[in-house]
């Protein structure tokens, strides 16, 4: 893995002053599907110093995951209503996602530049599993915005939508809520991966627009049903370790897509039940300000014994900013809904993150080229690359730190 410093700049193009969609658009990259479909993708790997486009060996050079989260960051422009040039690479990416639709409505993640899907590898294939998730969200988001834009689209899109949760009814909605214990935890059985949180709040997000738009009383029960073992998966409290935070996956907590606060908040308000809100207040408001205390983590595992509970791992790197985005969002969510200016000063403290206020002391997110670095290895040592996760998350935060004056003001004052 090449982690040299970066060449020189290129010529920014900043859409808000933060927001710089340069690099993106390089990664962004044509392809002709083997059915003959002409889309475009986005390069998973790109690789410093000279930041040429990378396949992933064996995988395919881009994935459902990444191009669902690059069509948000066109998607939410302020200028997507207005830049054509933004639109064709929105929808080229969206014929990319529905590309990937399998007959039993999951999609695979992985396409090779010949144009053959990935059918076989195990992060490719078309299982219950996040690239679905993430076509679920980014689909019904895209589909209003669209709907007046391109009507064969937008069919498209509603269609492949429809089968997929045709598909997570037959397979996801109806498992008894049953539970078991792991260190002395109590963990759901019922979400993606029995207790992956982190999956069943991507789902959430994806699910409320689809349930919004169609009223599927089927499915608001099942929101509130990933929302209830996202909640049982809490650990601690205001004043106990680990500070309710929300575990990802059994009895661990990785920082990586943990974006369970801010899908509860999202719930809460779609559900008309504050339980939910007030659960994710209590890791915005314990758990976040630890890690700012503390220092920011990559992943930790715990054991309960009686009331408290123990660690039993603890790493602090690598840091990436699809660890710092989920909180970003959280703390964003947070100050829209009660207006309480000190979630906007947090929001804008674990934004600084991406500009220098980190072990590293480097600015994560370029301003002037729109790379984000793939990661802090140590306090001494930072992942010079700029793939396509890294790059796109910061984009996403940073665009909801632009679109909230209190946040951006705060994000000036801690960034280094």
């Amino acid at each position: 893995m090449a982690c040299g410093k970066p060449a020189v700049n290129q010529t920014p193009s900043i859409e808000a002053g933060l927001v710089n969609t340069n690099h993106l658009n390089l990664l962004y990259t044509p392809v002709t599907f083997s059915t003959g479909t002409n889309a475009a993708g986005i390069y998973i790997y790109c690789e410093a110093p000279d930041y040429h486009l990378v396949e992933a060996a064996g995988e395919g050079f881009a994935c459902v995951d990444d191009v669902a989260r690059a069509a948000q960051v066109y998607l939410r422009s302020s200028n997507f209503s207005a830049d054509t040039a933004m639109q064709t690479k929105a929808f080229n990416l969206l014929r990319f996602i529905l590309e990937m639709q399998s007959d039993n409505g999951y999609f695979y993640n992985f396409v090779f530049t010949s144009g053959l899907i990935n059918k076989a590898g195990i992060t490719s294939i078309n299982n219950p599993n996040w690239w679905s998730w993430r076509a679920l969200q980014t689909l019904t988001e895209a589909a209003p915005l669209i709907k007046n834009m391109d009507v064969q689209l937008f069919s498209d899109i509603d269609a492949a939508i429809n089968k997929l949760v045709a598909q997570i009814k037959i397979d996801l909605v109806n498992l008894p809520q049953a539970t078991k214990t792991v260190n002395g935890i109590t963990v759901p059985e019922w979400l993606p991966a029995g207790s992956g949180t982190d999956q069943a709040a991507l789902l959430i997000l994806g699910l409320i627009p689809y349930c919004s738009s169609t009223g599927d009383a089927v499915m608001t029960d099942y929101i509130r049903k990933l929302a209830d073992g996202i909640a049982l998966m809490q650990a601690g409290d205001s004043t106990q370790y680990p500070y309710a935070c929300f575990l990802s996956w059994e009895n661990t907590w990785h920082a990586y897509g943990n974006i369970q606060a801010y899908a509860l908040m999202r719930a809460g308000a779609f559900l008309n039940d504050p339980q939910y809100t007030t659960k994710a207040m209590a890791e915005i408001d314990n758990f976040y300000p630890w890690l700012l205390l503390n220092g920011f983590k990559s992943s930790f595992s715990i054991a309960k014994n009686g009331n408290t509970y123990q660690t039993l791992t603890d790493k602090d790197y690598e840091q990436i900013a699809y660890g710092i985005s989920p909180m970003v969002f959280a703390a964003i969510e947070a100050y829209k809904m009660n207006g309480q200016d000190k979630y906007a000063d947090l929001a804008g403290q674990l934004a600084a993150w991406l500009l220098g206020a980190n072990d590293a002391a480097i600015n994560m997110y370029d301003i002037s080229t729109g790379r984000c670095y793939d990661g802090i290895i140590s306090a001494n040592s930072v992942n010079y690359n700029a793939g396509a996760e890294s790059t796109i998350e910061a984009l996403l935060a940073l665009q909801n730190v632009e679109n909230n004056p209190a946040v951006k003001t705060a994000l000036d004052k801690y960034k280094k």
